[in-house]
């Protein structure tokens, strides 16, 4: 294969979502593949970032740029290829996000060679909000590490816990679930354990509903611990209110741990049928169904086969295969 000289935006590397897709589309690029960086340093929620990857493509030699998230070069005649995880900031950031991504982002993905988004859900968002040509938006789903699939050990919290693992923006609808929480018709001995540390709303919440001695912090998790945790978990709790793909649900059901997850946007669709789902607007709707996992052992069980066997589907190898087919082709 004719070796091909990409110019790749660095600038997501990181301990997020977007990094890890970063991560191992990188770590499983082909051979034919001569790598240029983005040089600038430039903040990546810069207004400006258009322009400055304009600059970048203009003074590189590659012959396409690609970058795993959604922002697009100002202007380009080199083929360039890049990722719209999900359609979020249309609807939980501030009114100056929403206009930059319709009269910006909308526009200059127009462009593209070719547009990677991570659910066919979100998809139908690009063509519907966004105006964006069905023909360049290809489906590649994220994938799971092999490190849940085979892990065998189990974190101890000295009780048998729902799990959290994620940020807390609104979209996640943590208020929610901790009051289902809070209110489901469980054994006393169960706790909630977040990833992350409390926060001034939360720390109120807690004390509002008199179940601070029954939620735990379990701070930054390690990637290495990640698999512990969701195999120790009795299940875990990801009712967002919108996702583009939602890594937590795939993790957890790989781990043999059931999930309780939304009935709506990429969730279900990711899910396939494996999960437990809801109405994630319903606080009534998330308290049954965390009391159905304790109480009815045949759907338990039912979700922790179906849900491995799910798992299995995906795969960081396929989804940078995917990628890189649509970046040399």
């Amino acid at each position: 294969m004719k070796t091909k000289r990409v110019l790749i935006d660095g600038r997501w590397a990181g301990d997020t979502g977007i990094g890890r897709l970063y991560k191992e589309v990188m770590a499983n690029a082909p051979a034919a593949v001569d790598f240029e960086f983005v040089k600038s340093n430039m903040g990546l929620g810069n207004l400006f970032s258009p322009l400055m990857l304009a600059n970048e493509i203009k003074r590189s030699s590659a012959e396409v740029f690609y970058s795993p998230s959604f922002m697009p070069p100002l202007y380009s005649r080199t083929p360039f290829i890049f990722t719209i995880h999900d359609l979020m900031h249309l609807f939980y950031y501030s009114s100056l996000h929403r206009i930059y991504y319709r009269q910006v982002i909308a526009r200059l993905a127009s462009n593209a060679k070719q547009i990677i988004t991570v659910s066919h859900f979100s998809k139908q968002q690009l063509i519907s909000l966004l105006g964006i040509r069905e023909e360049i938006i290809s489906v590649i789903y994220n994938g799971v590490d092999a490190s849940f699939l085979n892990n065998s050990e189990e974190m101890s919290l000295d009780r048998p816990y729902f799990l959290y693992v994620g940020n807390r923006r609104k979209n996640k609808n943590l208020p929610a679930m901790i009051t289902a929480f809070a209110t489901a018709d469980i054994p006393g001995e169960f706790i909630l354990a977040l990833s992350g540390h409390p926060d001034s709303d939360l720390e109120l919440l807690l004390k509002k509903l008199k179940i601070k001695k029954r939620v735990r912090f379990l701070g930054f998790i390690e990637d290495e611990d990640l698999p512990k945790y969701y195999r120790g978990a009795f299940a875990t709790l990801f009712v967002s209110l919108m996702e583009g793909f939602g890594l937590p649900l795939i993790e957890s059901m790989a781990s043999r741990t059931p999930v309780l997850t939304s009935s709506e946007n990429a969730l279900a669709e990711v899910a396939g049928g494996a999960a437990l789902c809801v109405d994630p607007l319903s606080v009534e709707a998330i308290k049954s169904g965390i009391e159905r996992l304790v109480n009815d052992r045949t759907l338990y069980q039912e979700c922790v086969l179906k849900g491995y066997e799910r798992a299995g589907h995906f795969s960081w190898e396929t989804t940078a295969k995917k990628t890189w087919e649509l970046i040399l082709s």
